[in-house]
């Protein structure tokens, strides 16, 4: 990596289930808190959609879910928007839009600054829930309708919003979807292509469609917690929210007196290719991405300090994934590697988790401990954790001192 081009975050913010901030966040972990509960009225009706058995066509076995406070509320005026315009544009943008305002001033960055830079845009996010609420319905087409509900306008926005010449795009690679785009803007950065990026995902539970779909595909648990590498781990919480960093080069950030909250040691993205099932994950090709990324990047598994997994609680992604962090990492080590998902607290939220689990790794090193991944009651029979030399983190754990910076992972 060229000198002055690592990556660094020198601005966050987030709104998640039971969490209006970072700082918020923090004090959930920090409690060992769950936020999980149920579908309000004010997203939809439930009752017309929920049947208990997982055989019952067009119905879900259940609507527990993470969910952030006030969905619909917006200041569209401090945005330029008109009321009408507000209206039919998905509250996915609108979230996006104050939480990047968020991160901008955690940041210290005037938005002004950024006005005609070349900083890029990246944002994961898949959800298209607020748009199909109009699909039977082609009279609620409206002239901010299309701008106001198509993904590649997420991003899009923000550049508009900001006067950003950078790239601007959004990503849509499901449950990876924000740390692919973290990891793009990454690449850009350290090319020296541009100096800063704003990284988002977003995500809402505004239709009960998929939940209906993941039911018939027995994705989610029917007794709505997220149990990660639990042997009582029947499936995951859906969950919504929206998360933002703000990335500088060094140069950038120690030109402009930035304060550093962390620093981006590597990254890496692959896919599985063929496997059993296209929703279905290879441990090998997982594997194999760890131990490139680790290479490439001169790092030593041995230096971690935790890894924050994906670990949604299901009973095929958390044993193949425990699999190839084990072998890729944790076998190289003499200590156990700990692990821990925050999915257990606020839920999964999907193509915005990522960063989930990047922020929650940020404040972790921030504070000095890793908090508890909850619901820990025994470990999974499928996986075994003493060959892996993995540990799950069931309880509040101090981090070791050290000279120097910590390295921990996300995966």
């Amino acid at each position: 990596m060229a000198l002055g081009h690592e990556v660094t975050v020198v601005g966050y913010a987030a709104r998640v289930p039971g969490a209006g901030s970072a700082n918020a966040l923090w004090s959930l972990l920090r409690e060992n808190r769950s936020a999980v509960g149920w579908i309000t009225p004010d997203r939809f009706p439930t009752e017309a959609f929920y049947h208990p058995s997982p055989a019952q066509v067009g119905r879900s076995y259940t609507f527990a879910a993470g969910l952030i406070d006030d969905v619909w509320g917006f200041d569209a005026s401090a945005f330029g928007m008109s009321p009408r315009e507000a209206e039919q544009v998905d509250p996915q943008q609108r979230q996006l839009l104050e939480v990047t305002q968020d991160a901008l001033a955690h940041a210290g960055i005037a938005p002004s600054t950024l006005s005609a830079t070349t900083t890029g845009v990246y944002v994961g996010a898949s959800s298209v829930d607020y748009g199909a609420r109009f699909f039977a319905d082609p009279s609620a087409a409206d002239v901010h309708m299309m701008t106001g509900n198509t993904l590649s306008v997420i991003a899009n926005r923000l550049s508009y919003h900001l006067d950003l010449h950078g790239p601007s795009f959004t990503v849509d690679t499901a449950c990876s979807s924000s740390l692919v785009a973290l990891s793009l803007a990454a690449d850009a950065i350290r090319d020296g292509r541009i100096d800063t990026a704003i990284v988002g995902g977003v995500n809402l539970l505004l239709s009960p469609f998929s939940f209906i779909g993941f039911s018939r595909a027995s994705m989610l648990s029917p007794t709505g917690r997220c149990r990660p590498f639990d042997a009582d781990a029947d499936g995951y919480v859906r969950a919504e929210g929206a998360i933002v960093l703000v990335l500088r080069s060094a140069d950038a950030a120690r030109q402009a007196r930035n304060r550093i909250h962390g620093t981006l040691a590597g990254w890496g993205v692959g896919q599985d290719g063929r496997t059993t099932g296209l929703s279905l994950p290879s441990a090998e090709s997982q594997r194999r991405l760890l131990e490139q990324v680790y290479r490439d990047f001169g790092l030593d598994p041995c230096e971690l300090a935790f890894v924050e997994a994906h670990g949604t609680g299901t009973r095929v992604g958390d044993p193949v994934e425990a699999d190839a962090l084990g072998k890729a990492l944790a076998q190289h080590r003499a200590r156990p590697l700990p692990i821990g998902s925050v999915k257990s607290n606020i839920g999964h939220l999907e193509p915005a988790s990522g960063l989930a689990g990047v922020l929650k790794t940020l404040l972790s090193l921030k504070h000095g401990y890793v908090p508890a991944t909850l619901h820990q009651k025994a470990p999974n029979p499928d996986i075994p954790f003493g060959d892996l030399n993995l540990q799950v983190v069931d309880r509040n754990r101090a981090l070791a001192e050290r000279r120097g910076p910590s390295l921990a992972g996300v995966n």
